[in-house]
């Protein structure tokens, strides 16, 4: 849905498969914020007319001032990474859950715009804030809410930096994440925190890092002086800026300026930030800017963030700086978690009401699907004018208001990072909307089937395998969808194998007509009529792989070389025919064979 909640947006995507419904194997029900490289949605697996689990799309956009191609593969080589570490079991990270190549978003039953395929990549969703959004939101200073522990989350993400810097896999390869920051810092209900993004992480090899990812206010300096200088300490720097938020609310770095009159030029990347709060306490400011510092070897090593990180809490707890809204105490440990009754979810991060909402959006796809509605007619916009809508389409709307006007709600912001600026990625804002007047007296009661926040799984449709083929008369597809277009270039590839069947066939037709001695009206004549029926060959293989694969089996043919194979394969025919014909060849080949 759109940020003012007057539309539910229904895209769908998927890769580009043999089979047509993978063209919309995602369908994309909200726009969860962009960043400068990937638009990113909230979205649901379709399977059978059944929708998953919300998971999170990333649809990467092409730059058109890069070649393509290495647009795609600085994607593959991050989607790689994230697919190793998860491979590899680290924990607290974002989950990968697919990775493709496909045609742009599109509405449903619609054949995508053609064109270049661009990147896709899908994870696990997360309900949840970022961490900037928490801390800046200042939801943890609310009078008896649960508090973010700091500590915790702090340690938390130095194991995730040691698994990726010091992997334990025997002949793993260190990865580096490349951007670290609060924002790309997700903070969970149950007060545990996932690093995400990992669009710009690259395995720690010269050949593998060719681009940096920088963020001004949070990135080192040694992303100006080329890939050489970046290695684990770009991630650390990364890691002291997540803490210098936690402490002040504050990015470590100013986001740039230009020089004055008079002054010396500033340097090319951000100097750090000198904040009031730490300027009163020289050691807390001391410690914070060690993490921080410009050269990557006057920081602590990976392996020493733990302890660095009890020095920071240490030096908070001591200092007596402004409340940031987290908790700064000893976090509790795992023992003690189980033994505790279950807690409330962090302040900010209650998901109650917006789990309500990415149900009703999945009950939204499957009433779609099962009724045939128009879109605009399931659209709370269109309930508020009156519009005719379905009895159970009615209900969900009511219950779609009921949980966007609830006490408590969420919202997920993603970016993405690029050189220069930070991105703004939009929230997605749940706001009220006006549903319908009840039904008036006298009207049909709802059956069971309307229960409120329950929506029924349509029953399988019996499809009769004879009919499942493309209907000759209407030409569609199967599923409703128009038959994809097969493209003329497609036929001349597998040449090759019929014209090394013509050139055999014309070669042994050759020898045959040298040895009749004869006028060469007549063989040519015969030699052309082989062509012909070559030609023929080659049209029923076409037509007999229409009926079979497209029709019946629903495949895309994206060659011609079957047909071709079987042409060619006939005229090889036709030309021993012509040296079985020839008396001197037949001579030599029974002297060859001994018969």
């Amino acid at each position: 849905m759109t940020a003012n909640g007057a539309r539910l947006l229904d895209l769908v995507c998927g890769p580009a498969g043999p089979l047509p419904e993978t063209y919309q194997r995602y369908r994309l029900v909200a726009h969860l914020g962009s960043g400068g490289q990937a638009d990113v949605y909230r979205a649901v697996r379709l399977c059978g007319g059944v929708s998953s689990a919300p998971l999170t799309v990333k649809v990467f956009r092409v730059d058109p001032r890069r070649p393509l191609v290495d647009e795609l593969r600085s994607w593959d080589k991050g989607d790689a990474a994230l697919m190793d570490l998860n491979n590899r079991g680290v924990q607290a990270i974002c989950r990968r859950a697919d990775g493709f190549y496909g045609p742009p978003p599109h509405r449903p039953g619609e054949l995508p715009d053609a064109g270049d395929a661009v990147p896709y990549q899908v994870y696990d969703y997360l309900h949840g804030i970022n961490l900037r959004e928490y801390v800046s939101n200042r939801a943890g200073l609310a009078a008896g809410a649960r508090r973010l522990n700091a500590v915790a989350a702090l340690d938390t993400l130095a194991g995730v930096l040691r698994a990726l810097h010091h992997p334990q896999e025997p002949g793993a390869t260190p990865v580096l994440h490349m951007d670290v920051k609060p924002s790309n810092v997700m903070v969970l209900a149950t007060g545990e925190v996932k690093l995400i993004d990992f669009t710009g992480a690259r395995y720690w090899r010269p050949e593998e890092i060719t681009q940096i990812a920088y963020t001004p206010e949070s990135g080192g300096p040694e992303a100006f002086g080329g890939t050489a200088q970046v290695g684990p300490a770009y991630d650390v720097h990364g890691f002291g800026a997540v803490a210098y938020f936690l402490v002040t609310g504050e990015y470590p770095r100013e986001p740039g300026r230009q020089s004055q009159a008079g002054e010396e030029a500033p340097p090319a990347w951000s100097v750090l930030r000198r904040h009031p709060v730490l300027e009163q306490v020289p050691a807390l400011r001391d410690h914070l800017h060690h993490i921080l510092a410009d050269r990557p070897g006057d920081r602590p090593s990976t392996l020493e963030l733990p302890a660095w990180t009890d020095r920071l809490a240490e030096l908070v707890r001591r200092c007596g700086i402004p409340d940031s809204g987290v908790d700064w105490g000893e976090p509790e440990t795992a023992r003690a978690v189980g033994r505790a009754k279950p807690r409330p979810p962090v302040a900010g991060t209650e998901t109650g009401a917006f789990q309500r909402i990415e149900k009703l959006e999945r009950e939204l796809v499957e009433l779609r699907a099962a009724l045939g509605a128009p879109d605009d007619l399931a659209t709370p916009a269109a309930v508020a004018n009156g519009a005719a809508v379905p009895a159970r389409t009615r209900v969900a709307s009511e219950h779609r208001f009921e949980a966007l006007d609830g006490p408590t709600g969420e919202q997920q912001r993603v970016s993405a990072v690029r050189p220069g600026p930070q991105a703004a990625a939009s929230s997605a804002a749940a706001a009220p909307v006006p549903v319908s007047p009840a039904a008036p007296p006298g009207s049909a009661p709802a059956g069971p089937a309307q229960i409120r926040g329950r929506a029924s799984v349509p029953p399988p449709k019996h499809v009769d395998p004879t009919e499942a083929a493309l209907d000759q008369g209407s030409g569609q597809w199967p599923g409703g969808s128009e038959r994809p277009r097969e493209e003329r270039g497609m036929l001349k590839r597998g040449w090759e194998m019929s014209g090394i069947g013509a050139f055999f066939a014309f070669i042994c037709w050759g020898i045959w007509a040298a040895s009749a001695r004869g006028r060469l009206a007549g063989p040519l004549l015969a030699f052309c009529l082989v062509l012909l029926v070559a030609a023929g060959v080659f049209a029923v293989s076409r037509l007999v792989g229409r009926v079979i694969l497209v029709n019946r089996l629903g495949r895309v043919r994206r060659s011609a070389k079957g047909a071709h194979a079987i042409t060619g394969a006939f005229l090889v025919i036709a030309g021993i025919a012509y040296l079985q014909q020839t008396p001197w060849v037949m001579q030599v080949y029974r002297w060859v064979s001994g018969t």
